[in-house]
């Protein structure tokens, strides 16, 4: 029995998708929020940023949260002529995740790969989805195994010039963001919270012979860390 990541909708609630973005507009916003830490990929991103940026005019790259990679991380910015546009904004706790993500046009996931993150599956990418965010995404085993390529726009992980490449797609083709968002909502479904959750309970259940199930509903934990 495979129990995924998932989120809880009901946290997400207040927080309507937004539309992925306004094709009439320059206005283009891409967002990670998590731990800064090496196996994210961050540097990537921000290289594929610093390639595609001058296609993209009004583009953006907001970077919630802290860790051991932040300042290599500004300081790569500051060195690309980047500082403006890529924006480390700090730790948010994670009721404010909601707001941010509601903000922004696109969720990268950049994710390195080796032989423990080809299994990867990050609790960002389900928030994503339930906020009507189209993901770039690294081609990973797990991921591929749950989201096609008409729910997710893949890059090939560690490469740089293929995720740019994605990034001037995504920001050139508003309507194909826009598919990206409902299809991975659809394929969401089958590993959405209410599944995952019940799929957990009834494995403690068999575990312990104890009914989780008619027990007191499970509660959010209150966090004031960002959740990766």
């Amino acid at each position: 029995m495979v129990v995924r990541n998932s989120a809880d909708e009901a946290r997400f609630v207040s927080q309507a998708p937004g539309p992925p973005g306004d094709k009439d507009s320059n206005g283009f916003t891409m967002i990670y929020h998590g731990t800064l830490t090496r196996i994210y990929g961050l540097e990537l991103a921000i290289e594929a940023f610093g390639i595609a940026h001058k296609e993209m005019p009004g583009a953006e790259f907001w970077i919630l949260g802290s860790g051991s990679e932040k300042n290599a991380l500004a300081n790569q910015a500051e060195r690309l002529g980047l500082s403006s546009k890529v924006k480390l904004l700090g730790q948010v706790a994670p009721a404010e995740i909601p707001s941010w993500l509601g903000k922004s046009h696109v969720g990268v996931l950049p994710i390195h790969r080796d032989e423990f993150l080809e299994f990867a599956f990050p609790n960002k990418l389900p928030e994503f989805i339930i906020m009507g965010k189209p993901v770039l995404m690294s081609r990973l085993m797990t991921i591929r195994h749950y989201f096609s390529e008409e729910a997710i726009c893949y890059f090939e992980p560690d490469n740089p010039e293929d995720l740019a490449k994605q990034m001037l797609r995504l920001y050139n083709d508003r309507d194909l963001c826009a598919r990206l968002a409902v299809r991975a909502r659809e394929e969401y479904v089958p590993i959405r919270w209410e599944v995952m959750r019940q799929r957990y309970l009834d494995l403690i259940a068999s575990i312990t012979g104890f009914n989780c199930s008619a027990a007191e509903p499970l509660r959010p934990v209150e966090s004031t860390t960002v959740r990766l």
